[in-house]
């Protein structure tokens, strides 16, 4: 099942997104996780389950997808935003590039305790078809594309893309500037749909692209896959809730794993494209703080 949501007129609603149509139920609400945070027992139902049992018996509203689209906004509203680091051998040789530091993230990538920090709320994150933006003291800035988890009560009950939108230099200059290198004003993305987990049936085995345009031409394109990931999910997700109060409609983005090049930096103006299989395409463009 995905949901997505998107905006008609003045109001925010959620649909089903179905082949090339997507149908409104006025029982979804504006928000399907918000909406649902104490009805939703997630140790007891699927998330999909629950949806249906929502929207049983109720009509709906048809829309062409390829007309909703560009409206799409954030699939939901996320309480927490966390990221997991240095999952993938390409992060490591990337921050080590950066940083000019050897060791300490192949030190990271090899233990057993992942690295995992807090990337924002939801009022730092944005959705399909809205601006991240780059910071204004910063002069080497990368999208982040990342295979992300939605959480309930401390499982995952659905998945969505992720852009952990990085300022490279900052993490360079010392590995202890790492929160200003990643957290600021539109600073992560996600969308385009909120994909139930019984959506997916292999997370593990999920392509990943990053394409980059610039004045209507492609400087630089790149692919990965989930299988390349050193770390479980389910390994992240252990290390996250020890010790940790971590709300429903929780997320994490699970580490990058394909890295433009050390000569590249995003430019107010570019679009960023990031497709993962089942779970759509997300565009954003650029702004320069």
């Amino acid at each position: 099942m995905k949901l997505a949501r998107f905006v008609e007129g003045s109001r925010v609603v959620v649909g089903l997104v179905i082949d090339d149509h997507v149908d409104v139920y006025e029982a979804l609400g504006s928000d399907p996780f918000g909406d649902y945070i104490e009805q939703f027992q997630p140790d007891e139902i699927e998330l999909s389950d629950f949806i249906k049992a929502q929207i049983e018996g109720q009509e709906s509203l048809s829309y062409d997808l390829s007309w909703v689209e560009p409206r799409f906004i954030m699939p939901m509203v996320p309480s927490e935003v966390w990221a997991a680091g240095v999952t993938y051998k390409r992060s490591v040789e990337a921050r080590e590039d950066e940083t000019g530091v050897k060791g300490i993230y192949d030190m990271v990538y090899e233990s057993e305790r992942p690295e995992i920090l807090i990337k924002g709320l939801g009022y730092r994150t944005v959705g399909p078809n809205d601006i991240i933006c780059i910071r204004s003291d910063a002069t080497w800035n990368v999208p982040e594309p990342e295979f992300t988890l939605v959480y309930g009560e401390k499982n995952v009950v659905a998945y969505m893309i992720g852009n952990d939108v990085s300022s490279r230099d900052i993490e360079g200059e010392n590995p202890l500037y790492l929160p200003q290198a990643k957290v600021w004003r539109n600073s992560c993305a996600i969308g385009p749909y909120l994909v139930t987990a019984d959506e997916v049936k292999d997370p593990r085995n999920v392509g990943i692209s990053l394409v980059i345009h610039r004045d209507g031409e492609v400087v630089f394109s790149g692919e990965t896959s989930t299988a390349n990931m050193k770390r479980k999910f389910e390994e992240l997700t252990t290390h996250l809730f020890r010790d940790n109060p971590v709300p429903r409609g929780a997320i994490m983005l699970t580490g990058v794993g394909v890295v433009p090049p050390d000569d590249f930096s995003l430019k107010h103006g570019d679009l960023v494209e990031i497709t993962m299989e089942g779970l759509g395409t997300m565009r954003n463009y650029v702004q320069q703080l």
